[in-house]
């Protein structure tokens, strides 16, 4: 009996994944096979983001995109990769993410700040000011509860470790870990 509950539940969650995709799925400015995005994700403006095959956006995503001036894509998924729950990405000019990057729950990434240049002048007030591209390489890994700060780019293959705050770029190969991230390159690295 458990094991026919349990059966259940897992069809309704996959039915519940592919009416909600097939629901959003024309909002994106192209969405490709076989992606899917788990239900209660906030997206604004995804019509500026491309999402490739393969892609599986975890429940409770939130994707944060500002149209671009020149009308330009804001975020690229690439073909493969995997977006946990939980994720907050501030894409408000350019963050990529190539093919077959796996991003766990909880990371933060974005490309933006808030201006707080008047001492005087609460920080919610003045806006946002894109600060540079993120760039997450092929294969690369983001652990749990990850902070990918703007101008960053995370290398092929690459490691964040879980709660690292990266705010210099990783080399391909490479492993970043803790707050502020300190930058290694893996032993099994290619020469």
């Amino acid at each position: 009996m458990q094991k026919l509950l349990e059966f259940a539940a897992a069809m309704l969650r996959r039915i519940r994944t592919r009416l909600w995709t097939t629901a959003i799925r024309g909002r994106f400015r192209s969405f490709g096979a076989g992606s899917v995005v788990e239900p209660l994700c906030a997206l604004n403006y995804p019509d500026v983001v491309e999402v490739g095959e393969r892609v599986h956006i975890r429940e409770h995503a939130w994707i944060n995109c500002v149209p671009r001036p020149d009308g330009g894509t804001v975020l690229r998924i690439g073909d493969g990769c995997y977006l946990g729950r939980f994720i907050h990405i501030n894409a408000f000019s350019d963050v990529r993410i190539e093919s077959d990057v796996m991003i766990a729950d909880r990371v933060y990434i974005a490309d933006t700040d808030h201006h707080y240049k008047d001492p005087e002048t609460p920080i919610i007030h003045p806006g946002d000011q894109v600060k540079g591209p993120v760039l997450l390489k092929r294969g690369c890994w983001i652990g749990t509860g990850a902070v990918i700060l703007p101008g960053v780019t995370v290398g092929k293959n690459a490691v964040v470790g879980p709660n690292a705050v990266l705010h210099k770029d990783v080399p391909d190969y490479g492993l970043a870990f803790g707050n502020p991230a300190k930058v290694t390159t893996r032993a099994d690295a290619p020469k």
